[in-house]
């Protein structure tokens, strides 16, 4: 800690133990203590997290800091778990980074693990976190679309007595607020989008083993539907995490591109990783975008930028739903927690580049 950490955290102990601050009553602000002490107010928020370290405080944004008296082993640390399938996945460092700071100013700690997607390291790391007496846990669950009520992670998670909040999806039967795009809204957005442009020989590349996935192309047949288009099931094609690392975007392409019912004019992938995967194969069938097929992904991640032409897609709230995520878990952790479990769903923008226009 340095030395003005250091002083500032002194004096809020002073404070303390002199009984100007009693149980219940209010810390004085950032912005007072900054302008009192002549410190940044950077340095005052270290202070705040070195004291949540002794004294049990709450920080809740729009209510002040607030003395809860003396840390005791009754009481859980503050700090939240966060279990993920995969850190470095396209959306997640985001996503990690917005929970990390919703987390920070309202003054608890991360404790992170990976999932890696593996069933058994997920269970054992929810278990950990428990026995490290986490205040909660911000969890997305793998192959959250087959995941069902009597699974043993979501046991683990309904019995913990946490506050456990689900990012990307909502599980059947899992005591649990959560926060999500709405998936089965893109998919059928997708379609209209696509039709606005003049297509509807459309087809669909998506994952099957979460729950975004199968959301999408329940969409997807929707919004063909509401068009009196009968969706084409040649046209569909999906893959699974067992076959993720095989380039399932550049398969999945060539056999829609070779369905035996005719050529789509346009493809909706099931994320822009999926996408990008498939920009060489339409080089291998002759075929340009957005002239010869118009593709469109989904999460804005930044190498759809930097493609020629640059993907059009769906920009996934990877920082703002990690933020509202912590958010959240902190209006559960507050004094007026109701326990009532609740969702939220986002409907993202669509970026528009070039990998859409309307069919020659």
């Amino acid at each position: 800690m340095s030395k003005k950490h250091q002083e500032v955290l002194e004096y809020l102990e002073r404070l303390i133990d002199s009984g100007a601050i009693a149980d219940g009553e209010a810390l004085p602000g950032e912005l007072e203590l900054s302008r009192r002490l002549s410190v940044s107010r950077n340095t005052i928020r270290h202070a705040l997290n070195q004291l949540a370290q002794k004294y049990r405080i709450e920080r809740t944004p729009g209510r002040g800091t607030i003395f809860r008296g003396e840390d005791s082993e009754a009481n859980p640390k503050k700090t939240i778990g966060i279990i993920n399938s995969s850190l470095m996945y396209t959306i997640y460092p985001e996503l990690i980074h917005g929970i990390e700071e919703g987390l920070y100013h309202g003054g608890f700690s991360m404790l992170l693990a990976n999932g890696n997607y593996d069933p058994e390291k997920e269970r054992e790391s929810a278990r950990r976190m428990l026995e490290q007496n986490v205040a909660g846990l911000i969890v997305e669950p793998m192959n959250s679309g087959l995941i069902t009520p009597d699974n043993e992670f979501v046991k683990i998670l309904n019995k913990s007595g946490i506050p456990v909040i689900m990012t990307n999806c909502s599980i059947p039967g899992a005591r649990a607020s959560y926060i999500s795009m709405d998936d089965e809204w893109i998919g059928r957005r997708a379609v209209e989008y696509l039709m606005e442009n003049g297509h509807r020989r459309i087809a669909c590349i998506y994952k099957s083993d979460t729950q975004a996935g199968l959301l999408r192309v329940e969409g997807y047949r929707r919004g063909l539907e509401q068009a009196g288009i009968v969706p084409d099931e040649n046209l569909v094609r999906s893959y699974s995490q067992e076959n993720a690392d095989m380039l399932p975007g550049a398969l999945c392409t060539r056999e829609v591109l070779d369905a035996p019912t005719g050529r789509p004019t346009a493809i909706l992938f099931f994320n822009d990783q999926i996408a990008l995967q498939a920009y060489g194969v339409f080089a291998d069938y002759g075929l340009t975008i957005p002239d010869h097929i118009s593709i469109i992904g989904i999460d804005n991640i930044p190498e759809s930028a930097h493609v020629q032409p640059g993907l059009t897609t769906f920009n996934h709230p990877k920082y703002l739903m990690g933020k509202l995520a912590a958010e959240m878990m902190l209006a559960r952790l507050g004094p007026h927690n109701d326990r009532t479990h609740y969702g939220v769903l986002m409907k993202p923008d669509i970026v528009e580049r070039g990998s859409v226009r309307k069919p020659v």
